[in-house]
């Protein structure tokens, strides 16, 4: 027999569209809108104890229960989610100027501005359409960039590692208009990905991720950029970006919220009673030792067990608007080098003079491990221990 039941509330909402049944009503308390409400009454039956965790703080719940029902509510410590709330219907521009600095603005032009100065840029939503090829393509670059950037972080990665979920019930999701995969390209190679969930006028940011090779022209930013405009141009009241403390984040967000934990349980069974105690014991033992950052230690000394991956920078020297014979040279196509970490320099060069792709020629020596990025106006060469 199962005693309790441990359910979780936010995932369960964006990558499933599923409200849990034992909630009656939901309210947006940033717009004071009603967001959801059941017909349903399912905790007239209730045997058990459930434990509902990451419920978001900008809803306030209405539950399915009778005088014998009992819920409480506990808050889950250094857990924060962040999002953007629409409060009128506007512009991307009249957005940006009500609710940010100029210099929050100014930045967030200049990051756009640079990236189309320096690439061929498009952008793309999938949004109740997408082939099974594209789907296909798009979900494969999308689980790469993962790959990639996680590795770089010596970090465990839960999407990864549920990938088979994602890719099997995502697809189905855009087609039902429950969720949707927008893309930064350059050159029609994609840049940036990220698969965004819809539930109502919720707009969630769920996965995103990015070519490590572009770092310099924090696509995140102009990512969030693009969403908050086509959420505006679409009549959304809140951008969710989740929980995940990034800086990016903490820069676009009107609202941080907190999250609650949910204990609910039959009064009427001593069983129940006991076991919702000692889980409320449990979710405030945890939050005592975040307290003392006893978690942050925790996943320090994983890290350090952690077997190193295979993501190991060169060492390389880099000299300025030097003389060179480019008869020791070779002309290299840029996009097409496989050797990414040159990607990368050859992408900080062209953010750092602000200069086109197509505006330089990549040599590469045909002896030695050196590299010459021209222009019209200077030059750098990079070699490579």
């Amino acid at each position: 027999m199962q005693f309790i039941e441990k359910q979780e509330f936010y995932n369960t909402l964006t990558e499933e569209h599923i409200v849990l049944n034992n909630y009656q009503k939901l309210i947006n308390n940033t717009i004071n809108d009603a967001f959801f409400e059941s017909q349903q009454n399912d905790f007239n039956n209730l045997n058990n104890t459930i434990s509902i965790s990451l419920f978001p703080s900008f809803f306030t719940p209405f539950f399915n229960s009778k005088e014998d029902i009992a819920v409480k509510t506990i808050p889950q410590k250094k857990i924060n989610g962040y999002a953007i709330v629409i409060k009128e219907k506007t512009d991307v521009d009249n957005f940006l100027r009500t609710e940010y600095s100029k210099s929050f603005r100014s930045n967030i032009k200049r990051f756009v501005n640079r990236l189309e100065a320096c690439f061929n840029i498009e952008y793309q939503m999938f949004y109740g359409e997408i082939s099974d090829e594209n789907y296909q393509y798009y979900m494969g670059v999308l689980k790469d960039m993962l790959i990639n950037r996680f590795q770089q972080r010596n970090e465990k990665n839960n999407i990864i590692e549920n990938w088979e979920f994602y890719y099997n019930s995502t697809l189905k999701m855009i087609h039902n208009k429950q969720a949707s995969i927008f893309v930064i390209y350059n050159n029609s190679q994609p840049i940036h990905v990220c698969i965004n969930h819809h539930f109502n006028n919720l707009f969630f940011v769920s996965i995103p991720s990015y070519d490590l090779n572009y770092s310099k022209f924090a696509l995140g930013n102009i990512s969030i950029y693009k969403l908050l405009e086509w959420a505006l141009n679409n009549d959304y009241n809140m951008i969710d970006m989740a929980y995940g403390d990034l800086e990016y984040k903490r820069r676009w967000s009107n609202l941080i919220y907190s999250f609650n934990h949910h204990v609910i349980f039959p009064k009427r069974s001593f069983v129940s009673r006991v076991i919702a105690l000692i889980e409320m014991h449990i979710i405030k033992s945890k939050n005592i030792l975040k307290k003392y950052n006893v978690d942050e230690k925790v996943k320090k000394i994983k890290s350090f067990f952690r077997k190193p991956d295979s993501f190991k920078i060169p060492k390389f020297t880099i000299e300025e608007n030097i003389k060179v014979d480019k008869s020791d040279f070779i002309e290299l196509t840029v996009l097409d080098n496989e050797d990414n970490f040159l990607k990368k320099l050859v992408f900080d060069f062209l953010f750092k003079t602000k200069t086109h792709l197509n505006d330089i020629t990549v040599y590469k020596n045909k002896s030695h491990n050196d590299y010459l990025i021209e222009t019209k106006a200077s030059n750098q060469k990079i070699s490579f221990e």
